[in-house]
């Protein structure tokens, strides 16, 4: 009984949270509707600041998973700026939403238009890598993924672990895309545990035994002893 009350009150307080969450999104998407009213006082003449809080309603909206309203608050800014700036953040807020909204031919289209105009913007980059694998490109997906990864001044080991499990998906070659570039992560981060067994796993699987061993032995010896490494 102890049990089921503490649950209870742990539903409870979650709800009450979320709800709490949700209430104060709704007060800031009222406040900017203030402030875009026609008829209120604190109007803003200039369409850039306008520009700007339909892009702040328009994120909230987004926090409150209402997407139409998203949508229609995404392009409201694209007509109401000459902003170049707030126009590629707006075309890759558009399609990051279409991506989640299961549209990647639309997601590819403006994801595509955006890093026109700034290849360098990394998390378009990634979205555009996952939009990829929507539309079954496999090896366009990994080489995204290259260009992301390169972008970063420190990439993690989940980032070149989510470039080889979008590797292995290719017909031929692409066990030895999974190995070049775990080798590359494990170069540029060092004999990361994660790296590491993925990479043996995938030597083993080759049947390069002898790679598998000389990859073992990256790691510190108070971890290749283990019996875990030794089994393998």
């Amino acid at each position: 009984m102890k049990i089921l009350i503490s649950l209870c009150l742990s539903y409870s307080l979650f709800y009450a949270a979320l709800a709490g969450a949700h209430a104060q999104l709704d007060v800031r998407v009222q406040h900017i509707n203030g402030l875009l009213a026609p008829d209120s006082s604190a109007q803003l003449a200039s369409q850039t600041n306008n520009a700007h809080l339909l892009l702040q309603r328009g994120e909230l909206h987004s926090e409150n998973h209402h997407r139409g309203l998203v949508w229609r608050d995404f392009q409201s800014v694209m007509e109401n700026t000459d902003d170049a700036n707030l126009r590629i953040e707006i075309w890759y807020y558009m399609g990051r939403m279409r991506l989640q909204s299961g549209m990647p031919d639309e997601a590819y289209n403006m994801l595509s238009k955006m890093i026109e105009f700034d290849p360098s913007y990394e998390s378009a980059r990634l979205n555009l890598a996952r939009t990829y694998i929507e539309l079954n490109d496999d090896r366009a997906a990994v080489d995204e993924m290259d260009i992301f990864i390169s972008l970063l001044p420190r990439p993690t080991p989940d980032q070149y672990i989510g470039r080889a499990n979008m590797a292995q998906q290719i017909d031929n070659d692409g066990e030895g895309l999974v190995i070049e570039g775990l080798n590359e992560g494990v170069y540029q981060l060092g004999p990361i545990v994660s790296l590491v067994d993925l990479l043996v796993d995938s030597y083993l699987e080759q049947g390069k035994h002898e790679d598998a061993l000389r990859v073992i032995e990256l790691l510190p010896h108070d971890v290749n002893g283990l019996p875990r490494w030794q089994l393998r």
